[in-house]
């Protein structure tokens, strides 16, 4: 009959059968599920797709030099943990695809820490199929349209696989919301994590598929969403995915399968699958995998013990703001939020207990496949989910010994174990969008009972097992709760409160609608409480998370600024600039093309123990690298800095200053100055100056929309302006360092200074002497050092003229062979500036007399190259990171060696004459893993061919 109904539907007119569908009470509650996950996306990343916004969150560019003085207070951003994506993945996912554009492909990426891979390792996330907007849509509008892909990859994920379980098409939908705004998918956007973690589901898809069907084309299905995950750029996902999509694998082939050679067969398709995914992904995954052995230090990853993420993060999956403040205010976690938020709200918790106690009403039938494979995609699917999430549950979040064994384990032992919250959110989301399908397509309780009492020993044990389960994770989660609410800190405990009684409320209201089904089974009870359900899950979804994914104004994206100008200007190719504390984020440097020293990256050994000789502390992590600006006085004079061609540092504008600092007059007294006056003069001093430090109020005085700064030198006799800088402040209070361009004020010229404070809206006390006169330190520039500041205001940027030039001649050579020693040579400003560090005896021997002119010719970014014209042998040094596979040099046209040159660059021999010298770079392993891929590309379009033919053929006969 089901066949014959199927038939007769199919015949009718597409308006006749919307008309029926639209009559059925479920059809109303799939257009109540698929609004919910409709307005999620438009109230969190709506302006975003409609141009009216950035979902890059350039907002934040508004807390750091020089975007502070040109954003001021005008724009802010609710999310201040998110900063990685702006000086990491966007700028270098943004050059590779500008220089695209021009018809380059990006290999190296030349600006930032001595250069880096680019386009040929996945680090950024750039080939994942999520990443196609960066490459085809204005860069400011990318990032939204990526977070559009991720759901909708998201939603065909759960989609397909829900529909294997039998899942009613409104459970669909509520899936795909659950996991779309967990916290591991809100949190981690921008980065290339979430592209990897929107094919879960997917990847679960194919393994189910595998494991219960018996299809040799479940290689392809297998394969392909696993080489998309790979693609993404962020292999400890995918890792962490297997892991729990093996286990959940094993328990479904054999529950569907019950014998050994039904087992055998998936797994070996399971297994072929893995292979073909990262066949298909290898033009990726061998360049990742040799730059990681050279570049990666793992060391610093290794995880150990049995402590997973803690019982407080759990409870972020239903009170988002336990353990810090949404993604705005204080912290007081253990970890960045970023790694612990769990959110899936309190509505999607109780959809998963109803998944546990509600029975379907009926198996799912079908007229295109035979029954027995029907059931065997859903026969024991809940019982398995439900366990594969509790299992999920103990490895990351409560640990013990279960987790010390996992951690034995590749990935597990080198990557944090919150990570793999991914897993757990997207077990928990597919059970969600169960137990909203039960509400649509389940047994009543009356019913339920019924059977209970005529059903074998076995089945009532299930089932009051099954109720057993639920009565104690509620049990749980109402004391880890308890225990969470008790480390808040007093100034939040009553905000926490407040939120955890609208959440108590959702959750009793989602209970009692879900109740009242499983009760009634009325038509009318089932729309109106469905809906109240969908409304429940979407709402505090959007509330949740709004704070996360601030949208910006895309004028905030990468916006220039007078101090980004003077760098573009004035650093050449032969030249770098040097970041001090968050003076311009570090990946500035990739999307504007200028070189820095600093940077966010993977970095060589080699680079990090020069920068670790400049700066002993910096790397707070392995691959982020800026100096201290409170080293200023001892960067401007680094002879490291010198050899790897830092002709710039930038710094805050409140920086301490470079040069020597004389000591300052004793303070007396105070003089406020307001709107009527707000000019306090200094006393008269002489000659150079580099900048000053006043006194200003002993507590910080602020102004809704910040205050302008004017601090001038001014000629005491003629009344000049020999300097003068003027900033935009949001208050004063303690000394206030402020640099001058006034290096090159005679030794004999006296001036004073005149400082000047507007915009305040409360008098802003400067300290004086009795005089009335404002009470200053001045540091002066140290003669022979080389160093002036050439820009104020903004930020404060110096220049070295004594930095060598990026590709120089050496005529002469010295051999250090001891890492200390090489750091010490480097570091010694006596050291020839025509002299070349080698690591190693060379073949060649110099022509100390000798001389060259280097000039840099026009060449992409894959390679330098250089004009020599020399009248003896000697050495071009190249003063970049090369220490690294996959660089070559040539010098007219000839493959010739290069020897590693002041520890981390490379020098080339060149005798006298013209010459022309090339060093390019080639990502190793590309070549060989293009040609892996296109192989099992071109196999697996061959065998599509073959099979497609074949079944046409036997469908002919």
């Amino acid at each position: 009959m089901a066949t014959e109904r199927t038939a007769h539907t199919d015949r009718l007119a597409p308006g006749t059968r919307f008309a029926l569908w639209i009559r059925r009470p479920r059809s109303w509650i799939e257009i109540a599920a698929w609004a919910a996950l409709a307005a999620f996306v438009v109230f969190t990343i709506g302006p975003a797709l409609t141009g009216h916004g950035t979902f890059l969150n350039t907002g934040l560019l508004s807390r750091y030099t020089p975007w502070a003085q040109t954003l001021g207070d005008s724009v802010t951003s609710t999310n201040i943990y998110t900063s990685d994506p702006l000086d990491s993945n966007a700028p270098q996912t943004s050059l590779l695809a500008t220089l695209a554009h021009q018809g380059v492909f990006a290999a190296w990426d030349p600006y930032v820490a001595g250069g880096t891979a680019l386009g040929g390792v996945p680090d950024s996330g750039q080939f994942s199929p999520l990443s196609l907007p960066w490459w085809i849509l204005p860069l400011s509008y990318a990032p939204g349209a990526v977070k559009f892909l991720e759901i909708v990859a998201v939603t065909v994920g759960m989609s397909l696989l829900l529909r294997r379980w039998g899942v009613p098409r409104a459970g669909w939908p509520i899936a795909s919301l659950v996991y779309a705004s967990s916290g591991f998918m809100v949190a981690w956007s921008n980065w290339p994590q979430t592209r990897v973690a929107a094919f879960i589901p997917l990847v679960f898809w194919a393994v189910d598929r595998a494991a219960v069907e018996l299809r040799k084309r479940d290689l392809l299905s297998v394969g392909g969403t696993l080489a998309a995950m790979l693609l993404g750029g962020f292999p400890a996902v995918v890792g962490y995915t297997l892991f729990f999509a093996g286990a959940f694998f094993v328990a479904r082939t054999i529950v569907a399968h019950r014998n050994w050679r039904g087992v055998l067969g998936s797994a070996g398709i399971a297994v072929g699958g893995i292979v073909v995914g990262v066949l298909f992904s290898a033009w990726q995954l061998v360049p990742f995998a040799l730059n990681a052995l050279s570049v990666v230090d793992f060391s610093g990853r290794a995880q150990r013990g049995p402590n997973g993420l803690g019982a407080f993060p759990l409870v972020t999956a239903w009170v988002q703001d336990i353990s810090f403040a949404q993604a705005s205010g204080a912290s007081w976690g253990v970890r960045n939020p970023v790694e612990e938020y769990s959110y899936i709200g309190i509505a999607a918790v109780v959809l998963v207990a109803a998944a546990v106690l509600i029975r379907p009403a009926v198996r799912p039938l079908t007229d295109r496949v035979p029954s027995p494979l029907v059931a065997r995609r859903t026969v024991g699917i809940v019982a398995i989910a439900t366990a594969l999430l509790a299992f999920a549950i103990v490895v990351v979040y409560l640990g013990g010994p279960v987790l010390s064994a996992v951690r034995e384990l590749p990935v597990f032992n080198s990557n944090p174990i919150g990570r793999a919250r991914c897993v757990v959110l997207f077990i928990a989301a597919a059970l969600a969008g169960v137990g909203f399908g039960r509400l649509v397509d389940g047994d009543d309780l009356r019913a339920e009972l019924a059977r209970f009492r005529t059903a074998s020993p076995l089945r009532r044990t299930g089932r009051i097992a099954a109720i057993a389960v639920v009565l104690f994770a509620a049990v749980g989660a109402s004391a880890f709760t308890f225990n969470a609410l008790g480390h808040v800190p007093k100034g939040y405990v009553h905000q926490v409160k407040l939120e955890i009684l609208a959440i108590g409320l959702v959750g009793i209201g989602t209970v009692i609608a879900v109740g009242l089904v499983w009760l009634f089974r009325s038509r009318v009870v089932m729309v109106v409480a469905a809906c109240a359900v969908a409304a429940m899950v979407a709402a505090p979804a959007v509330v949740a998370t709004k704070p996360w994914w601030p949208i910006a104004p895309a004028s905030t994206f990468y916006p220039d600024a007078p101090a980004i100008d003077y760098l573009k200007d004035h650093v050449s190719d032969q030249d770098r600039y040097t970041t001090t504390g968050n003076a311009t984020i570090l990946g500035a440097a990739s999307y504007f093309q200028m070189r820095s020293v600093t940077g966010h990256t993977f970095q060589t050994a080699e680079w990090k123990q020069l920068m670790g000789a400049v700066d002993p502390d910096t790397y707070p992590t392995a691959t982020y690298l800026t100096l201290s600006p409170n080293l200023m006085p001892e960067l401007a004079d680094s002879g490291i800095l010198d050899r790897l061609a830092t002709k710039y540092m930038i710094a805050d504008p409140s920086a301490v200053i470079a040069g020597t600092t004389e000591a300052a007059p004793t303070r007396t007294t105070w003089t406020d100055l307001t709107a009527d006056r707000s000019t306090v003069e200094s006393g008269s001093e002489t000659g150079p100056v580099n900048g000053i430090t006043f006194t200003g109020p002993p507590a910080t005085t602020l102004a809704p929309g910040g205050m302008e700064l004017t601090v001038s030198a001014i000629a005491d006799g003629s009344g000049e302006t020999l300097a003068s800088t003027k900033s935009w402040v949001p208050g004063l209070g303690g000394p206030r360092n402020v640099a001058l361009e006034g290096s090159d004020i005679p030794a004999d010229t006296a001036w004073h200074l005149t400082i000047t404070v507007t915009g305040q809206n409360s008098v802003v006390p400067i300290g004086t002497d009795d005089d009335g006169h404002a009470v200053i330190s001045v540091t002066r520039p140290v003669a022979g050092d080389g160093v002036s500041v050439v820009h104020t205001g903004d930020a404060t940027i110096y220049e070295r003229s004594n930095a060598l030039p990026r590709v120089r001649w050496a005529s002469s050579a010295v051999v250090e062979k001891t890492t200390t020693g090489l750091v010490r040579k480097l570091a010694d400003q006596s050291l020839p500036d025509d002299t070349v560090v080698l690591s190693a005896d060379p073949d060649h021997r110099a022509d100390p007399d000798g001389t060259a002119t280097v000039s840099l010719q026009p060449s992409d970014v894959n390679s330098t190259v250089a004009k020599v014209d020399a009248t003896g042998g000697g050495w071009v040094v190249v003063a970049d990171s090369l220490q690294r596979k996959g660089w070559s040099a040539t010098v007219d046209g000839a493959t010739t060696d290069m020897v590693r040159a002041d520890s981390v660059g490379a020098a080339v021999w060149v005798p006298a004459g013209k010459h022309t010298v090339e060093l390019r770079y080639h990502t190793p392993g590309l070549r060989e893993g293009i040609a892996l891929s296109a192989a099992s590309g071109f196999v697996a379009a061959v065998v599509c061919a073959f099979v497609l033919v074949r079944r046409r053929r036997r469908r002919l006969r």
